[in-house]
């Protein structure tokens, strides 16, 4: 997730982002030292945060649909952001495959996740050869077809392959809630990495891919999710403590992870964030990017622990 302060857009940035914001007519009063817009920020989070509570215990089918929707925001933005290195992804496939992956999951169980990506490997191919097919006919020159499978495979099992994970925690015993901590083991990650990370963040954990995350960032998120896992553990049955550790280490490992490929991504596409359509967040992809990483992480876990 980009988070104000430990997120891509860190605190090396957020000096510039507020001597930019005083220049423009004293917008930074409305910023943190992070560098984001907090009460936009925090508005957006809460009306995220109230749909997904809200479909996940009245409406599994419509919280899938949510999801859904989700990432094929988040796949529209990504071809936006592949299309300047002359990218052509088969986007409307992989968003096809994308609904396929997530309820047939939810109805099939891992199957399901495979015909999604099959469909979706498939499909990539084929638009491939299509695409070259049709720039022949009308005597244009051809273009490499490996570079746009690529771009279609990257976004096939980046967004949702991962995606599709929530299903698979969803359809489990006490699914509901499993899909829940680990959604509120990435966020409480996220919270706790911003805040160590404004407030005592001195080395850097990544420089080279995004300067503005710390090792103590790191270390506040890992803190803030076990202080989250191990009240969920002993005040609930849900899990027992041994587990929800786990578990915790688990999310926290590959949200950073997450966080990192975004990171990456956008260092080398020259991108602040890859959207604008989630006030004070910037796009889908700079919300989940951490959360679509947490989730097979807890999926697979619980699974190792026979959960």
């Amino acid at each position: 997730m980009t988070t104000p302060g430990d997120g891509p857009s860190g605190p090396d940035d957020a000096a510039a982002d507020a001597a930019g914001g005083a220049a423009a007519g004293g917008r930074s009063a409305r910023r943190h030292r992070g560098g984001r817009d907090l009460p936009a920020a925090i508005a957006s989070g809460v009306t995220l945060a109230a749909a997904f509570l809200g479909l996940l215990v009245w409406a599994p089918y419509a919280l899938l649909a949510l999801i859904a929707l989700l990432v094929v925001l988040a796949l529209v933005e990504l071809r936006r952001a592949l299309r300047p290195l002359g990218l052509h992804p088969a986007t409307a496939v992989i968003a096809v495959a994308a609904v396929v992956m997530l309820f047939g999951a939810y109805e099939l169980g891992p199957a399901g996740v495979g015909l999604g990506l099959v469909l979706a490997v498939t499909g990539a191919v084929v638009h491939a050869v299509t695409a070259d097919l049709v720039r022949r006919r009308r005597g244009r020159e051809r273009r490499p077809l490996g570079r746009d499978f690529a771009a279609s495979a990257l976004m096939a099992c980046w967004v949702p392959l991962l995606a599709a994970f929530a299903a698979l925690l969803l359809v489990r015993d006490d699914g509901q809630w499993l899909l829940l901590l680990t959604v509120a083991l990435a966020v409480a990650n996220d919270i706790g990495a911003w805040g160590a990370g404004v407030l005592l963040g001195r080395h850097k954990l990544a420089p080279t891919v995004s300067p503005g995350k710390t090792w103590e960032g790191f270390a506040g998120g890992l803190v803030l999710a076990l202080a989250v896992a191990g009240s969920v553990a002993l005040a609930t049955p849900l899990l027992e403590v041994v587990v929800a550790v786990v578990v915790a280490l688990a999310v926290v490992a590959f949200a950073t992870v997450g966080d990192l490929t975004e990171s990456l991504v956008k260092r080398d596409l020259g991108l602040k964030d890859l959207g604008t359509l989630i006030p004070g967040h910037g796009g889908v992809m700079d919300r989940v990017d951490a959360i679509v990483f947490a989730l097979p992480a807890a999926h697979l876990t619980l699974a190792a622990f026979g959960v």
